[in-house]
């Protein structure tokens, strides 16, 4: 009650006071307006404060949603990357064995949807100019914005086709369309009116006039005869020189045929044809068995040179030359070289025939018998495997041919823990009586992208071996691994 009351007292304080406010205010103007000292400013509205220098800028422009899929079934990565050197969000995307990662910039790397492949076209762009197509740094096309609405996603698409689809989805309704050509002035034909003549008398005819020299020639016509290449056009010619004609009246000038530029493939290198990548490495096997006495050495060096080769749209081609620079360290069972080569049947199965043994002479083997030798496999792309909310693991099924029960039945998956480190695992399954005490239950690899060219990497494809398999040789662990140091090459 004693609440109620005091609420009722101050409710009523309140309105007598604000009566007495109004009062005032009315009888003196100059009530409630603030009057400063001398001595004091008063405040004055600023400006929004720039951003500081502890904030931190973008790698590039923001001209692409990457929240809107350009292809069906895109998605959004998002990742934690605090540094102006790498965008912290991109888009993926998977279209006909092909995939993509288009960053907020408008920039893009397209490569064949395989954990080990690296990228075969680069798309730079610019929003309302143009994007480039390239490999490595070479510009295969340039895409012009002409304000054109987004394209549809075409069929049978390959590799350049998705960089041009990406191209023209980036480009989407920026640009200037392109001016259609004027309409030539329609020529008046009827000419001008006759005018009435008197006829002149007629007169003898008088003969024709003989130029002095009778070996003028016409001047050279669209079809002259091409002397020489023109050192500035080479798709044009130089007409011979031709002394000068008699004057005849003037002409519109006759339209020259352009010449049709060079294909595409013509202009491409060797190289950017065959998207050709090459590295030179350099490792050791950490831990390895002498294979004269059988006692346990350390650092087993060698060198090789390893190229990778996309012969067509299905056939691709890897090769390596290997070479151990300390004598005696090589093996009888350690290549001279390997090879592989892989024929995509369709986006998901694939065949494989390779060597890893090869020897170019030494015991049983030559260059010959080693391309004889090769093993036939095949494979079947399993669908990715989601690891938390960003990440997703490549797997593949693999069986031996052309009789999967005297081989191994093997199963691999990658996946990219950053965008510099990538991990994979394969586990083997052998038929009863096919292991032998040298082949592995399991491999594993790890891979570190240092820079564009520089990677260093560690596999394991020594007898590893699980708990319950035990070998009567059993391998030596993380040590039987072998570290490795890449450049890739420049063309």
């Amino acid at each position: 009650m004693r609440s109620e009351m005091l609420g009722l007292s101050l409710g009523v304080a309140s309105c007598f006071a604000a009566y007495a406010v109004d009062a005032q205010a009315a009888a003196d103007p100059s009530f409630g307006r603030l009057d400063f000292p001398s001595t004091v400013a008063p405040l004055n509205a600023q400006s929004p404060a720039g951003v500081p220098d502890w904030w931190q800028a973008a790698p590039g422009p923001d001209a692409v949603d990457t929240l809107d899929p350009a292809v069906p079934g895109a998605e959004e990565v998002l990742e934690d990357t605090p540094n102006s050197f790498a965008w912290s969000r991109y888009q993926v995307g998977t279209v006909g064995g092909w995939s993509y990662r288009l960053f907020p910039d408008g920039s893009a790397f397209i490569l064949p949807d395989d954990p080990r492949a690296v990228a075969d076209y680069i798309l730079k762009c610019t929003t309302g100019v143009s994007c480039d197509i390239l490999t490595a740094e070479t510009v295969v096309e340039t895409i012009p914005a002409t304000g054109a609405p987004k394209p549809e996603l075409p069929d049978g698409i390959d590799g350049l086709g998705l960089a041009r689809y990406l191209a023209r989805w980036v480009l989407a309704g920026t640009g200037t369309p392109p001016q259609a050509a004027a309409p030539p002035p329609e020529q008046d034909t009827t000419g001008p009116e006759p005018v009435e003549t008197t006829e002149a008398p007629s007169a003898s005819p008088v003969p024709p006039t003989v130029p002095a020299s009778t070996t003028t020639s016409a001047a050279p016509s669209g079809n002259a005869t091409c002397v020489q290449p023109d050192p500035f056009y080479p798709d044009a010619c130089r007409a011979a020189a031709t002394p000068p004609a008699a004057a005849a009246p003037a002409s519109a000038p006759a339209r020259q045929p352009v010449q049709p530029s060079a294909p595409e493939d013509e202009r491409m290198t060797l190289a950017e044809r065959f998207r050709l990548s090459c590295s030179v490495s350099s490792g050791a096997t950490l831990q390895y068995a002498d294979d004269e006495d059988q006692h346990t050495r350390y650092g087993k060096l060698k060198v090789s040179l390893g190229c990778y080769a996309r012969l067509s749209e299905k056939l691709s081609m890897q090769a390596s030359v290997i070479s151990y620079p300390i004598k005696g360290q090589q093996a009888p069972w350690d290549p001279d070289f390997t090879y592989s080569f892989t024929y995509k049947v369709t986006d998901r199965i694939s065949l494989n025939y390779s060597n890893y043994s090869a020897r170019f002479s030494g015991g049983d083997s030559n260059f010959v018998s080693s391309i004889l030798k090769g093993s036939l496999r095949g494979y079947y792309k399993l669908p990715d495997l989601p690891i938390g909310e960003t990440r997703k693991a490549a797997c593949s099924v693999g069986i031996g041919l052309p009789d999967p029960r005297e081989h191994s039945l093997t199963l691999g998956c990658s996946m990219g823990v950053t965008d510099k480190l990538r991990v994979g695992l394969t586990g083997y399954a052998y038929p009863k009586g096919v292991q032998e005490p040298w082949n592995p239950d399991y491999t594993y690899t790890a891979s570190y992208q240092v820079n564009d060219r520089i990677q260093v990497s560690y596999a394991n494809y020594s007898n590893n071996r699980l708990p319950w398999n035990r070998a009567d040789t059993p391998g030596p662990g993380p040590l039987g691994g072998s570290v490795t140091v890449s450049y890739k090459l420049k063309f």
